[in-house]
């Protein structure tokens, strides 16, 4: 699957697989999974620094789908908390470009 990032003009539609069971959300252009989250429930995703790529608790596990570069900040903050795993990215980070599945990790 080829999908384009940059320019992109419509919402990418995210799979969201939950405790609950499985939802989905809408990124729109420039929104970030995080931010495209809060909007539709805040309580379903935790984010103890408001999304702001410093406390690393808007963990995801991508499942299916790609979710997009991963900036500096992001690699960063993953190797400060040791984050190998790759399929494990932070929602304030991801702007995902194609449709994806994902299972939102609550933070222990």
């Amino acid at each position: 699957m080829v999908c384009r990032h940059a320019g992109r003009t419509h919402g990418v539609r995210v799979i969201l697989h939950r405790l609950d069971g499985e939802g989905t959300v809408d990124v729109p252009p420039g929104q970030s999974l995080f931010q495209a989250i809060a909007a539709q429930d805040r309580a379903m995703i935790t984010a103890l620094c408001g999304g702001c790529c410093i406390c690393g608790t808007c963990r995801v596990r991508v499942l299916d789908g790609d979710p997009g570069p991963m900036g500096p900040d992001e690699a960063h903050l993953r190797w400060q908390l040791a984050i190998t795993d790759p399929a494990i990215r932070l929602a304030c980070q991801m702007r995902p470009g194609c449709r994806l599945r994902v299972d939102i990790i609550q933070p222990e």
